[in-house]
């Protein structure tokens, strides 16, 4: 891969979620038990949203520790090579979300009527992920940095 200049990896790190459609969650229960589960999300001023059960582990998990870790990769399938999937993850600071009808309509408008059918479900609930420092990785060697205020903080490139 070509090294990139820091104003192409932020743009990379603003754009490689847009043709993703869901992210792997894991959480931990108090006891640091580890559970690991996917959801689709939308995003909003920076900040991921999904939807979740609160009869699930992971709901008590996120909302008891308010912490998560976060990766959203490429698809196995369209990967030129299946060991460096290019993939952007992170821990994230979680909270359940006051304003679910807004956050519902997002999901609309990126999965049509598809997932409309959660928002009379009585059991799920939104949770507000907040990305703490993300790393991006473009492929063997090629990884970078960005703090939790969005800025760019470093970047690794090639292996020893």
């Amino acid at each position: 891969m070509n090294e990139l200049s820091d104003a192409e990896i932020i743009e990379q790190f603003d754009s490689f979620d847009k043709d993703k459609y869901s992210l792997i969650v894991s959480s931990a229960d108090k006891d640091a038990n580890p559970l690991t589960n996917y959801s689709p999300f939308v995003k909003l001023e920076g900040d991921y949203y999904i939807c979740v059960s609160s009869n699930l582990p992971h709901y008590t998990n996120m909302i008891e520790t308010k912490k998560a870790h976060i990766l959203i990769i490429e698809d196995e399938a369209t990967a030129n090579h299946i060991y460096a999937r290019n993939r952007l993850y992170f821990s994230a600071e979680c909270s359940p979300e006051s304003d679910s009808e807004k956050i519902f309509k997002l999901f609309d408008e990126r999965y049509g009527d598809k997932l409309s059918f959660l928002r009379d479900m009585k059991d799920f609930r939104v949770i507000r992920l907040v990305p703490q420092e993300k790393s991006l990785v473009l492929g063997f060697g090629a990884a970078y940095k960005m703090d939790k205020e969005g800025n760019f903080a470093s970047k690794s490139i090639g292996h020893k």
